[in-house]
C-alpha cells in the first residue's frame, strides 16, 4: 500500500474513533471529552456506536458480578448496579421518571412536554423509578442463580439492546421538542442507514452470546420498542431525550425478564 492509502486508512480511524467518543460523551461519564474534537456534522454519526457502548457499559456492570464469589449475590448485584449508574449517571433512569410524570400525569401533549422538562421528580417518577430498579435488582439476581456467565451475557445484550432501541426510535419517529435539548441534536438526523450496523450489532452479539436464547431478548426488545413508540407518538407526538431513557430501562428489563422464562424451574 502506497503512502497515500495509508494516510487515508488512518484518516478514516481517527474520524471512526472521534465519532465513538461522541457516543461515550452522550452516553456515559467518562472524562473522554480532551480526546474528542467536536464536529456538529458527526453528531448523528455517533448513534452506529451506540449499542457498543452498551455493551461495554453492560459488561463493566457484568465484570462487577465476580465479586458474588466472596460476596452475597444480593450485594453483588447492588454493586452491579451502581458501576452502570456511576457510568451512566442515571441518564435513562432520570428520563424514566421524567417521562412517567409528563406522559402519565399531563393532559395534553404540551402540558407533558412541560412536565418532562421540570427537573423535580413527581409520584409517577419516583415510582416508575422504584419499580425499574427493584426489577432490575431481583431479575439480575434470579440470572445470577442460575450462573454467572448467563447473567454477565445478559447484562451485556440488555445494555447493547436498550441502545440500540434508542436509534431505531430516533430513527422512525420525530423529535417533539422545538426548543434545543441535549438530544435535539440526534433529533430527525438519525437515518436508516445508521440504523442497519446498530442492528446488526445488537443482533450479532445476542447470537454470538447467548445463541437461539438470543432470539427472545431480540424478540421481547423489538415488540418493548415498538410499543413504546406507538406510546410516545400518541401521547407527545414523537420522541424525547427523556423518552428515549425510558424505552432504553423497559427495553433492558424485557431482556433479563425473556431470558429469565427460558430458564429451567428449580424443583
Amino acid at each position: 500500500m502506497n503512502e497515500a492509502g495509508k494516510a487515508g486508512l488512518i484518516g478514516v480511524a481517527r474520524r471512526q474513533l472521534n465519532i465513538f467518543l461522541a457516543a461515550v460523551m452522550f452516553l456515559t461519564r467518562l472524562p473522554v471529552g480532551r480526546f474528542h474534537e467536536f464536529r456538529e456534522a458527526e453528531v448523528a454519526s455517533s448513534t452506529i456506536y451506540f449499542p457498543v457502548v452498551g455493551a461495554l457499559i453492560g459488561l463493566a456492570g457484568g465484570l462487577a458480578l465476580l465479586s458474588s464469589a466472596a460476596l452475597p449475590s444480593l450485594v453483588a448485584v447492588l454493586i452491579s448496579m451502581l458501576v452502570t449508574l456511576c457510568l451512566t449517571g442515571g441518564l435513562h433512569e432520570d428520563g424514566l421518571a421524567d417521562s412517567a410524570d409528563g406522559l402519565i400525569g399531563g393532559q395534553d401533549p404540551q402540558r407533558r412536554l412541560e412536565i418532562m422538562k421540570d427537573s423535580r421528580i413527581g409520584a409517577y417518577g419516583a415510582l416508575a423509578l422504584w419499580f425499574s430498579l427493584t426489577a432490575k435488582l431481583i431479575l439480575v439476581q434470579s440470572l445470577l442463580a442460575v450462573n454467572l456467565a448467563t447473567a454477565i451475557s445478559a447484562g451485556v445484550i440488555a445494555h447493547c439492546l436498550g441502545r440500540a432501541a434508542t436509534v431505531a426510535l430516533l430513527t422512525c419517529l420525530p423529535y417533539a421538542r422545538i426548543e434545543y435539548s441535549k438530544s435535539s441534536n440526534f433529533g430527525n438526523k438519525v437515518t436508516f442507514r445508521q440504523l442497519a450496523p446498530v442492528l446488526i450489532f445488537a443482533i450479532g452479539v445476542s447470537l454470538l452470546l447467548l445463541g437461539l436464547q438470543g432470539v427472545f431478548c431480540l424478540t421481547a426488545a423489538i415488540a418493548v420498542t415498538f410499543v413504546c413508540g406507538l406510546y410516545f407518538k400518541d401521547k407527545i407526538g414523537g420522541i424525547t431525550g427523556d423518552c428515549l431513557g425510558a424505552a432504553n430501562q423497559l427495553v433492558e428489563l424485557s431482556a433479563y425478564l425473556s431470558l429469565l422464562t427460558l430458564q429451567p424451574a428449580k424443583a
